[in-house]
């Protein structure tokens, strides 16, 4: 057990608070420590002092004259002198207790309990500022698709109110227009676009812009505050732009009304404007007392940074009316800011009635599909980024508070040792707490805080792109096993296979079986596993593509690249609504007890034989490829094949049969589970396969009903979030039925009528149809799955088409 293994939840969030409230109980800790301590050292402090003040009041105090005589001799006064000599030897002991409290207990233990408290806030605040940064992406990505679907939804609403031949002209048109704009874009040049007119002198482009950068770079901008109005910024006085243009521009000869005039061409061009007054004359005033801004037109033109960003007052009072563009990611929220109040205001409505409006929505759908699915890469991006940072975290911290648990087992220690030295009277007192610091165990209490407060193994959280208008087509990871299947038209999804076809050539190459069984159960950083699976994640279904990249990879990543696909299915192999009827069956049928395991095997083939035909073939795959390397291990060590068999089963558990809820670690049901499947797989998988070959033709398409509809009642205990996302993936498993029952239908009809004529299609580049192409990617061929589930074949061989 670990804390990178234990303190995981869907949201991410939840599980790494648990950890860092239960870490900051464990600082608090430390202080009780340290103010124990520290009374403990005044204590010994007061007392010492008042023990080495007893002789020195005594006899100041005294009204016996025979103690201040030393002539005088007797065997009292000799006796009363010894006890306050022993009082002050017992103050000096006590105040070298209290002196080594301080400095060999308190100081260091101190200091270290600080860095300790440092190093968990600095841990705790990198996590919270990417946690921050994942919730924000995640926020902006479910707002940019519901603007993407409802823009959707406006396209197929504009389309419903014409027919096929206007759609097609309108598009044709669209079509001719945007060939004319790139040809006239091909042949003329962006530099010769636009020219300008100053009176008699005309500038192009390039001219313009040199002119326009000297002007920016040597005349002096500054900001100017109006009443009321508010702050300008890039702001120049009449008198300074007059004085460069005299200066300057040799064309003038030093006239003072040619260079006014240019200066009103410069507001009439639009670089220039005057502010703090509501004159609407276009004339320039050469003082020092008007000011004039320069307009944004005049730095995108030189390509040049404004002075400071515009201020909201700014903003709001500008005299043209129009809202500065802002770059950043501040600009973006602003713009998304107003394109949601225009769309609450009915500004942004649509009428239908307009054909113009057509090309222009199908731009809009293009341009929002497009920012869509950079959003999801780029939130995929962040999330295992996030991952890796929490997992580097959650070890790092595991060791701090082993550090923290084994600092208070020493200095209870050294605490003690402050009173090694002392009298025989303390030796009872000194072997109490001796006894007391031997019942520390440190790997006990870490052991403790892991399994009261553990919130759960790690298990990623996919966030999918969902095409409007198509299905899962460009992830690999986080897709449905039995969506998978069909697209990859296998009964095993073909990255599986490759997988583990491809380990099959790597085990004869291996040294020993240390390193084969290394491959299963080695741990690896999860940054290697992310950077194999972004690669293998473009939903590239060529298996000479896979391999070419699972050669470039050392087998280790690919083991724990095969793990990550199953924990990041939305549901595991054997879906967890069978999670309870499992656990009811090992109570009632338990491993330990050999005469109730026929019975228990029977429960355990009834229940998997209602599950897709995808699972039952991957589960099958899996376990093939699982005995055949513990046999080949155990051909030669028993007791290793063994002991590799417990540890696969340990890991392969969580990722076969998921819980409900993780609120047991240690659940041996699923172990058993497992290890039963290993133990019994042909007993077990003889009559799936038996019972598979004999299914009905269309059995293929209730047990995706079946699916569904256990996918949807299974909604109803999960979170608000976790609700949105299930929703998502059985909108998609709907729409993929529609799509195989109408290319049955279609295929059936084009087989009954040879002669029918072609149905016309709908216009545009945006539609929902059943195209041939998506048809042949979602049809799973029920021949070909009941041909791999027999007994005759090994369900992780490719099927062939």
């Amino acid at each position: 057990m670990s804390f990178a293994d234990s303190f995981w939840t869907s949201d991410y969030s939840s599980g790494f608070k648990v950890l860092f409230e239960q870490l900051h109980q464990g600082i608090c800790e430390n202080e009780d420590f340290i103010s124990l301590f520290h009374k403990r050292m005044e204590s010994e402090l007061l007392y010492g002092t008042q023990l080495e003040s007893i002789e020195k009041t005594a006899i100041k105090s005294t009204k016996n004259k025979r103690q201040l005589n030393d002539d005088y001799v007797s065997t009292i006064k000799n006796a009363y002198s010894k006890m306050n000599e022993n009082f002050t030897k017992q103050g000096q002991y006590h105040l070298e207790i209290a002196n080594n409290i301080k400095t060999l207990v308190l100081a260091p233990f101190s200091k270290w309990c600080k860095e300790h408290q440092g190093r968990v806030e600095y841990s705790e605040s990198m996590i919270s500022e990417k946690s921050k940064l994942f919730k924000s992406k995640k926020a902006h990505l479910d707002k940019l698709q519901k603007r993407y679907f409802n823009k959707c939804r406006m396209l197929e609403e504009c389309k419903s109110h014409y027919t096929e031949e206007e759609l097609r002209e309108e598009l044709d048109e669209l079509t001719f227009q945007q060939k004319l704009e790139d040809a006239y874009e091909e042949e003329v040049p962006d530099d010769e676009e636009e020219r300008y007119y100053f009176g008699n002198i005309t500038y192009d482009h390039k001219q313009m812009k040199a002119l326009l950068t000297d002007m920016l770079t040597n005349i002096p901008l500054t900001s100017h505050k109006v009443a009321i109005l508010g702050t300008y910024h890039n702001v120049s006085t009449g008198s300074s732009i007059i004085q460069w243009l005299i200066d300057n521009l040799p064309q003038f000869n030093r006239n003072l009304e040619k260079a006014e005039k240019f200066a009103s061409e410069l507001i009439n061009n639009g670089f220039i404007r005057l502010i703090g007054t509501m004159t609407s004359g276009k004339g320039f005033i050469n003082s020092s007392q008007f000011y004039y801004q320069w307009k944004p037109l005049a730095f995108e033109i030189t390509k040049l940074s404004q002075l400071q960003i515009s201020s909201s007052t700014e903003d709001t009072n500008n005299a043209n009316g129009t809202v500065p563009k802002i770059e950043g990611t501040g600009g973006a929220k602003i713009q998304e800011y107003f394109d949601d109040m225009k769309e609450a205001i009915g500004v942004g409505a649509v009428d239908y009635t307009d054909p113009a409006q057509l090309p222009k929505l199908i731009k809009e759908v293009n341009q929002l599909d497009q920012q869509y699915y950079a959003s999801v890469v780029d939130l995929d991006k962040t999330r295992c980024e996030f991952e890796e940072l929490i997992m580097d975290h959650l070890t790092f911290m595991q060791k701090c508070e082993l550090d923290r648990l084994k600092a208070i087992k020493k200095v209870m220690f050294d605490f003690l040792a402050s009173f090694s030295n002392g009298m025989d009277e303390l030796k009872n007192f000194y072997d109490e707490l001796l006894l007391l610091e031997e019942t520390i165990h440190p790997i006990n209490d870490l052991k403790f805080l892991i399994e009261n407060y553990a919130t759960g193994g790690f298990k990623p959280c996919v966030v999918l792109y969902d095409n409007y208008y198509d299905s899962h087509v460009k992830q690999t990871f986080g897709v449905d096993l039995n969506i998978k299947s069909r697209l990859d038209k296998k009964v095993v999804p073909i990255l599986v296979q490759c997988i583990l076809s491809y380990l099959d050539s790597v085990y004869p190459d291996l040294e020993n079986d240390e390193e084969r069984i290394n491959l299963w159960t080695q741990p690896i950083h999860l940054a290697q596993v992310h950077k194999l699976r972004s690669e293998l994640n473009d939903n590239n279904s060529d298996p000479q593509y896979i391999n070419s990249i699972l050669e470039q990879n050392h087998p280790l990543v690919i083991t724990n690249v095969l793990k990550l696909y199953f924990m990041e299915l939305p549901d595991s192999i054997v879906p967890r609504t069978n999670y309870d009827v499992i656990k009811l069956l090992y109570l009632n049928y338990p491993p330990n007890d050999e005469s109730k395991t026929s019975s228990r095997i029977n429960g355990l083939q009834n229940i998997l034989c209602d599950l897709p035909k995808c699972n039952i073939a991957t589960l099958d795959a899996l376990l093939t490829h699982i005995a055949r390397l513990i046999n080949i291990i155990g051909s030669k060590d028993e007791t290793l094949a063994v002991t590799l068999q417990s540890s696969l089963a340990k890991e392969f558990a969580p990722l076969v049969l998921r819980q409900k809820e993780q609120s047991e670690l240690n659940d041996k049901h699923q172990v058993n589970f497992i290890t039963d499947l290993l133990n019994h797989k042909e007993t077990i998988f003889t009559e799936l396969r038996r019972q598979s070959s004999t299914r009905p033709a269309n059995s293929a398409s209730r047990d995706n009903s079946a699916h569904v509809s256990r996918a949807g009642s299974a909604h109803k205990a999960l979170t608000p979030k976790e609700s949105v996302a299930a929703t998502s993936r059985s909108r998609l498993e709907q729409r993929l039925q529609t799509v195989v029952r109408k290319s049955k239908k279609e295929t059936k009809e084009d087989s009954s009528s040879d002669s029918a004529p072609e149905t016309p299609t709908k216009v545009g580049s945006l539609k929902r149809s059943s195209s041939p192409k998506k048809r042949l990617s979602a049809i799973l061929v029920d021949e070909d799955v009941a041909r791999s589930l027999s007994p005759s074949k090994a369900p992780d061989t490719p099927i062939k088409e």
